[in-house]
């Protein structure tokens, strides 16, 4: 495949559509900075399947649209179309159906993008996988852009591999290897998925085993309970009924005796009243004794709970008398633990030393003096030992260099020599000239032969093209008509199965009605459904449940004016006398005749009226499902008429695009064939053209030999005389008296420079002991200060509370005297 043409709009800054011819050779974009050459290549890349948009140069994909300018509204979208030339056949089967690939991304804003190839939509996978087959693509290193040589100078192997992957032309087998290595991947833990849920099903299926079987169980136990229940009901039944007669005796006996006990209670209630006329004095004096009782008992009531009441109060004052006696014995101990406390804290506090800070300061000012000195001094021994290190550094390197110098000069010098050797042997070992001349005159003579052979088959396969072009358009044009008959042909058979599945019976196996074998004439169809109406779904048949028997009737004579049906219909003899009683009328002559009509007998006209003879009149707007019928029946007779002239048509129609499509096989094949001979013509030529460049080559190297190792041999001898002199100028061993002087020098300041360290941390150490303990004497000051407070505070406070308890334990003890009176 190759890059044909490119195709931009909305694009960055493209915001107008522009298309961008790729010849073959080289096609170069010559512009100043700025004008968009990048926005190029970088809609190239874009196009392939590039989506990355801080590979493009933006901060999300919708700023590659045209964002507007001065006069311009923003664009929508952005769309951008590569046109590769297939020709060769060599994207993937599912595309390799044209000549020309249109591989076409659009984006719209705020909805993402699309790709589509050749007007299919297709996926971002499909157009890099074409491209990776292509050993190319978005992100190949065959798209140079800026920095990217560094970068591929520099980069890691796994990036060279990719590189030589994309020449070997197996980066697409990879890119599918991993997709397919992706998919093994779902695969297994769907697998794993499956044997889990498979696993879990099991176990469900086990319990759920488990579950059916109580259930059975249950199920049994149920019905030997309810038959068991039954049996208990019936039983208790017949235990009720009999303790129910017994019952019924053991009543009839208790009547009589109520009835004895009655009679009784009447005699005894008899007695009762005489005995109670001399109850009331009695009575009267009963209830003032109980009045003069139930005044008794409630002063002994009062006087209970008064003693209860004053029992409860001395109880709880000696419990509160206890309570407060332990409270007084605890504030008692707090006070004297306070006072103690207290009096420690202030002997401490007193005890500590006044702090001077007249002398503090002082102290101070002399340790912080004395770590400026140190300080001072380390700065200055360091200082010392950096230039005596430096100093030897620098001697050291200049010696090392000495002598590296002169042992370089010696190897160099064994090198010259033995270049020179080198030299004065090729020089004597170069061949004559003449060779290479003759070899590179035969090169170019092969050269020319084989360009002359690669010409005529190309000039071959550009007139099998153009065949091949003839075909297609050939193809092309007989195509449509083939498509559009065969259509019509399909449309037919679909209308006719259609109309046939829609006349067809529900019940196949019944005779076959006589609307099978009813003919009509164009335009009478109506006018025969509404003579026959339904009745022309029956048969001809005997044995069906309806049928026409055909039986000779009278034929009665139909007013003037109306035209027998028979006439105009191919019918079974058995409808002769429906027919001939059946007349044909206009619709205006309809309603004057159908007064004389006989019995029997009707008039119908083609708009599909009918009138009959006991005055019965159908409309046309009134359906009849018989006209539907016999319509839908002579719209199947002519579809099949058509059907036949459309078929020849279609297979006259196919012949001829079979022919075409051959005749455009045949050229594709001799195009593919010719092609196949261009290959082997253009390695021949390349390998003519190499040889003519390697004679070239030849002979130019054996020129340049000559003159280089000239050259080369004069340079070398000289170069040997310069190195002689200056190994002659070189003393070995000058310098280390210096070195010795400077390393004695370098050990004295290094041992100043640790005893210059050793008196600095000693000074600041004196320092931070200094404030240290400034620093903890105020704070040990502060706290005993904040001890004395707060020791104070807590012994007012338990004198205060000891003098509440004090006070409260006189009050109990007033109030258990009283309790005691």
């Amino acid at each position: 495949m190759q890059i044909t043409e490119l195709r931009i709009a909305g694009f960055k800054s493209f915001v107008d559509p522009q298309t961008v011819p790729i010849e073959p050779g080289l096609t170069g974009i010559v512009g100043p900075n700025g004008c968009g050459k990048s926005n190029l290549l970088e809609a190239l890349r874009w196009a392939m399947g590039a989506n990355s948009a801080k590979a493009m140069r933006g901060g999300e994909m919708d700023d590659l649209i045209f964002n507007g300018a001065d006069g311009r509204p923003a664009r929508e979208t952005a769309e951008v179309t590569l046109v590769l030339d297939n020709a060769m056949r060599t994207a993937p089967p599912e595309f390799n159906g044209s000549d020309q690939l249109e591989i076409e991304r659009k984006l719209r804003r705020g909805a993402g993008s699309s790709y589509r190839i050749n007007g299919r939509t297709v996926r971002g996978k499909d157009i890099q996988l074409l491209f990776a087959d292509a050993s190319t693509g978005a992100n190949s290193p065959a798209l140079v852009r800026q920095g990217q040589i560094s970068e591929l100078i520099g980069s890691k192997p796994q990036n060279r591999r990719r590189i030589l992957e994309e020449a070997a032309g197996i980066s697409g087998l990879n890119s599918r290897r991993h997709e397919a290595e992706l998919k093994l991947d779902g695969a297994e833990a769907n697998l794993q998925r499956l044997a889990e849920v498979s696993a879990e099903v099991e176990r469900q299926l086990s319990s759920l085993k488990r579950q059916a079987a109580k259930a059975r169980r249950y199920r049994k136990l149920t019905e030997e309970i309810q038959a068991l229940d039954a049996l208990v009901a019936h039983l208790r039944w017949a235990e009720a009924r009999v303790a129910a007669e017994t019952a019924r005796a053991q009543l009839e006996t208790l009547k009589r005796r109520v009835e004895d006990l009655s009679r009784e209670d009447a005699m005894r209630e008899k007695e009762r009243i005489n005995a109670g006329e001399g109850l009331a004095p009695l009575r009267e004096t009963e209830m003032d004794v109980a009045a003069r009782l139930g005044q008794a008992r409630i002063t002994l009531a009062k006087l209970e709970t008064e003693h209860r009441i004053a029992a409860e109060s001395h109880a709880r004052l000696e419990a509160e008398s206890l309570r407060l006696a332990i409270d007084f014995n605890r504030e008692s101990t707090t006070r004297e633990e306070a006072a103690a406390a207290l009096a420690q804290a202030q002997d401490e506090l007193a005890g500590l030393p006044q702090e001077d800070a007249a002398l503090a300061t002082r102290l101070e000012r002399d340790a912080r003096a004395a770590l400026e000195k140190a300080r001072a001094g380390l700065a200055e021994a360091e200082r010392t030992a950096d230039d005596t290190q430096q100093r030897l550094s620098e001697l050291r390197a200049r010696r090392r260099a000495a002598e590296e110098n002169a042992a370089a000069q010696s190897r160099r010098k064994d090198h010259l020599t033995a270049e020179i050797t080198r030299l004065r042997a090729e020089m004597t070992g170069l061949e004559d000239a003449g060779i290479n001349l003759l070899h590179l005159r035969q090169a170019k003579n092969a050269e020319a032969e084989a360009e002359i052979a690669l010409g005529d088959a190309e000039r071959a396969v550009e007139l099998a093209e153009a065949e091949l072009a003839r075909a297609r358009v050939a193809e092309g044009e007989a195509e449509p008509p083939f498509n559009a008959a065969s259509h019509a042909v399909r449309a037919l058979e679909a209308e006719i199965e259609g109309l046939t599945r829609l006349m067809r019976r529900s019940d196949p196996s019944a005779a076959p009605p006589v609307l099978d074998r009813l003919r009509t004439r164009d335009g009478y169809e109506k006018a025969v459904a509404a003579a026959l109406g339904d009745d022309i779904e029956a048969s001809t048949d005997r044995t069906a449940a309806l049928f026409w028997s055909g039986a000779a009737l009278p034929t009665l004579a139909l007013p003037e004016g109306a035209d027998p049906l028979s006439k105009f219909v191919e019918a079974p003899g058995e409808l002769a006398s429906r027919l001939s009683q059946c007349g044909l009328v206009r619709p205006a002559d309809g309603a004057r005749l159908f007064t004389s009509l006989k019995p029997g007998q009707r008039l119908v006209s083609l708009d599909g009226h009918l009138w009959r003879w006991d005055g019965f009149i159908r409309t046309p707007d009134a359906p009849v499902s018989a006209g539907a019928r016999l319509e839908q029946k002579a719209r199947i007779e002519a579809a099949q008429a058509e059907l036949a002239a459309r078929q020849a048509e279609r297979d006259e129609l196919g012949a001829g695009l079979d022919a075409c499509r051959k005749a455009r096989l045949g050229a594709e094949e001799n195009l593919r064939h010719l092609r196949q001979i261009i290959a082997p013509a253009q390695r021949t030529l390349t390998d003519a053209r190499a040889a003519a460049i390697e004679a070239t080559q030849a002979n130019e190297r054996t020129q340049l030999k000559r003159e280089a190792g000239a050259e080369s041999l004069i340079r070398a001898e000289a170069d040997l005389a310069t190195i002689a002199d200056i190994l002659a100028l070189t003393t070995p061993g000058a310098g280390a008296e210096e070195d010795a002087t400077l390393e004695a020098a370098l050990t004295a300041a290094r041992e100043h420079l640790s005893a210059a360290r050793s008196a600095e941390t000693e000074a600041r150490g004196q320092l931070a002991d200094l404030l240290r303990g400034r620093e903890q004497a105020v704070a040990r000051r502060a706290a005993l200060a904040r001890d004395v407070d707060a020791w104070t505070a807590r012994l007012a406070s338990a004198e205060e509370r000891l003098a509440q308890v004090t006070e409260r334990r006189a009050d109990v003890a007033a109030s258990v005297q009283t309790s005691r009176e």
